[in-house]
């Protein structure tokens, strides 16, 4: 592979454990980050990715001389047709080798049955520039609100557990209230939404909606995570108006009304923001979400002799 990127083995540890005090930071925000504020240890990431290696995620390092260079982890979001970045880190001066970790992400994530490769980064990231070297489009600008706890809750929305049968109805109202130019490289087909959703940040978490003569109008997920409670909402123009009512509702159903609060906002969601800010949220930080197609392995047809019916011999 170039510049030395290879897969995680375990003789790279003592580079690790080595590399875990020079304060080098994971670049890659996956959801379940937003909001911690400290970094992700370098150590516990690989140690995760050797326990976890039957579940669908890999790692990526570069060592030179028993020193790590960088470092990058991906693993699957909602389905296999879909990964994600959750760690990149670059650790030489002139941050010459994210490109080479990405070019060796996209090309394994493909070996592996991916068709989409996603990475969010911090909007004044400089591996920015080498997402996009690799190949990575922009499709989606982002910032992320926190509130601290829920003071006097409104009242309660109507909101039930998502079910099965929600799905179809659930990538309608994605696709009404998303731009085209995001759904185009996130989501354009029923098969890329369903892969494309983050999920690990859910674990123990609720999926809600809600329903009003029939119709939904607002998807809220909730986790409960180190941090706090961690909000994303798919939300019509009528649950928009109560977002507020709904954040409590969600505070209330995942029995965390006490814990901070963070919900990550599209730029293009303007109403959200602007209703979010009214019911007491603050930006806190702005991240731009990236996409690369992978590049998938080609098998050569094999090649079978051509012999006439009338051959002499045949």
């Amino acid at each position: 592979m170039a510049n030395g990127v290879r897969s995680f083995l375990p003789t790279d540890l003592p580079a690790l454990v080595a590399h875990s005090g020079l304060g080098n930071e994971n670049e890659a925000w996956p959801r379940e980050r937003l909001g911690a504020g400290e970094a992700q240890a370098t150590l516990s990431v690989v140690s995760h990715q050797l326990l976890t290696f039957a579940r669908r995620r890999s790692a990526w390092v570069s060592v030179r001389r028993q020193r790590l260079q960088g470092l990058i982890g991906a693993r699957q979001r909602g389905g296999n047709e879909a990964w994600e970045i959750d760690y990149l880190l670059d650790a030489t001066r002139d941050r010459h080798v994210a490109v080479d970790l990405l070019e060796c992400a996209i090309a394994e994530a493909g070996k592996e049955g991916a068709h989409k490769l996603f990475l969010r980064l911090a909007c004044d990231s400089d591996l920015l520039q080498s997402a996009r070297a690799a190949g990575f489009a922009a499709y989606q600008e982002e910032t992320l609100y926190r509130r601290d706890g829920i003071a006097s809750p409104p009242a309660a929305q109507m909101l039930r557990p998502s079910v099965a049968s929600d799905s179809y109805p659930l990538f309608r109202l994605y696709c009404e209230l998303t731009p085209e130019v995001t759904r185009r490289l996130e989501a354009a087909t029923f098969g890329e939404w369903h892969a494309a959703q983050e999920r690990r940040w859910l674990k123990n978490g609720l999926q809600l909606v809600q329903e009003r003569d029939g119709q939904i109008g607002a998807q809220v997920r909730a986790g409960r995570l180190s941090q706090g409670l961690m909000l994303d909402f798919v939300l019509d123009a009528t649950a928009t108006s109560a977002v507020d009512g709904i954040v409590s509702a969600a505070a209330a159903a995942a029995e965390s009304t006490a814990e901070p609060v963070f919900v990550l906002v599209p730029k293009a969601a303007e109403s959200l923001a602007r209703r979010l800010e009214e019911a007491g949220f603050t930006s806190q930080s702005e991240f731009v979400s990236l996409m690369r197609r992978t590049a998938k392995p080609l098998t050569m047809p094999k090649k079978v002799a051509v012999v006439a019916k009338n051959a002499v011999g045949v």
